[in-house]
């Protein structure tokens, strides 16, 4: 049983500055795929619905294939998290689990992109990536911070004006902020360093994660 001012309490308040760093990270790799490599999203799937819509209706200039390795990585993620999650119980192993692996995946597709592997290589492992994050965010369930989505973040953010403010407003507005910030930033790191430092910066925003969520677990 955790006491006031105890790790529990600690890790209680960190959860949610973690999950807006894995929004930054979010924002980040999103802007980086769009730009860089394949042209799609790895984090954000309803864009890449779209772009698959798009290719079987045969519109020039939109590729078939690179959203679906965009969609089967992502699924690819969302699974592994699901077989591996289960066994992980207090928030901060589940995240650190879950960065520790985003880690490793961004890295491998900086390195890989350093030494220009093709973009469908990359799209797949980022999304895989990012599917493992999003089934970690969606187990455990803190309202407002979902590291991707904004649609029901916005509508609920909207809804929610002229009401007296409340954790679930806070966590509403910082999510979409973050979310802006990482798709700045990454943009900014592509266009003056290139796609394989963009994807290395968000591998670093894992790795603090990962860091974070292991000192404070202790």
């Amino acid at each position: 049983m955790s006491t006031v001012g105890g790790p529990g309490t600690e890790a209680a308040h960190l959860v949610p500055v973690l999950l807006l760093v894995l929004t930054v990270l979010s924002g980040m790799i999103d802007a980086v795929s769009v730009i860089g490599p394949g042209h799609v999203f790895v984090a954000n799937m309803t864009g890449n619905l779209v772009f698959v819509s798009l290719g079987l209706a045969g519109v020039s200039g939109f590729s078939l294939l690179t959203p679906l390795v965009a969609l089967g990585g992502f699924v690819v993620g969302v699974l592994l998290c699901r077989a591996t999650a289960g066994r992980l119980h207090p928030p901060l192993a589940l995240i650190r689990a879950g960065a520790v692996c985003e880690t490793a995946l961004l890295g491998a597709a900086a390195a890989s992109a350093a030494w220009g592997a093709p973009h469908d290589v990359l799209v797949a492992v980022c999304a895989i990536a990012l599917g493992l994050q999003n089934g970690m965010v969606g187990r455990l369930d803190v309202g407002g911070l979902t590291t991707t989505v904004m649609t029901r973040t916005l509508v609920g953010l909207l809804s929610g004006i002229g009401r007296h403010p409340s954790p679930l407003a806070v966590h509403q507005v910082l999510s979409v902020l973050a979310l802006i910030a990482g798709a700045v930033a990454g943009a900014l790191v592509v266009l003056h360093s290139g796609p394989a430092a963009g994807i290395a910066a968000a591998a670093g925003c894992a790795l603090f994660v990962a860091v974070a969520a292991a000192v404070t677990g202790r």
